[in-house]
């Protein structure tokens, strides 16, 4: 059992595609006491980059559209107030980070005040479509946000976060088509939810406004709901 648990964050997911989550569904709880566990799975918007080879030349742009995806979260709790955490949307690369509580009591033992948390994540992908033409492409990204709650109830929390996230994409065509491929985003997220919390389980709805800057294709502000089931012990 730790041992999966163990595995699955050291893990980094397989992304085959250039995808920016608009929603981070994170709370500012940490799971409490040492080696206990969050286990999340949830559906969020989020961009999807295409390559666009109208134009003819290298290097070739992307072109985004707004889609949906399944998300995954884990929390493994090394002490009190801190988690190592792994998120995942699909296809896109998976982020190994951690979690800071420095305000409010862990999810354990929750359900009055407020918290309030520093999360930090990092991560990246190499990966090939053969074809052709043949793509291949690295990936990374970083994600720093600091998220806010408050306990109306003992079960019942709304909560409100500020994201500030980088893509980068470096690529390059080989066979029929041939040339590079890049592209990279600085993303400012502002998100509102709330959370209801019957232990083991915890449902969460999110709204987020985000802003997305590319550094060659078109910039652009999105709005988007997100929402997710998570089990903790």
């Amino acid at each position: 059992m730790w041992k999966f648990i163990f595995m699955a964050f050291l893990s980094v997911g397989c992304a085959t595609k250039m995808r920016v989550p608009l929603n981070r569904m994170v709370s500012p709880e940490s799971v409490g006491g040492s080696m206990n566990a969050e286990f999340g799975l949830g559906q969020q918007a989020q961009i999807n980059g295409k390559i666009d080879l109208s134009g003819g030349t290298s290097p070739y742009p992307l072109v985004f559209s707004e889609t949906r995806g399944t998300s995954f979260f884990s929390a493994l709790s090394l002490f009190e107030t801190f988690d190592v955490t792994w998120s995942h949307v699909s296809s896109g690369p998976s982020l190994i980070g951690g979690r800071w509580q420095f305000m409010g009591n862990s999810l354990r033992q929750a359900g009055s005040g407020n918290s309030l948390a520093l999360t930090a994540a990092f991560g990246g992908n190499s990966h090939e479509i053969e074809g052709n033409p043949t793509y291949e492409f690295n990936i990374s990204a970083m994600d720093l946000a600091l998220v806010h709650g408050y306990w109306i109830t003992s079960w019942w929390q709304v909560f409100d976060s500020f994201s500030y996230s980088t893509y980068s994409i470096q690529g390059e065509l080989r066979g029929g088509i041939s040339g590079d491929v890049s592209d990279k985003v600085k993303q400012k997220t502002i998100a509102v939810g709330t959370a209801v919390v019957f232990a083991p389980l915890k449902v969460k709805v999110e709204m987020a406004y985000s802003q997305l800057d590319w550094s060659t294709a078109k910039d652009a502000t999105y709005s988007s709901m997100g929402m997710s089931l998570a089990y903790f012990y």
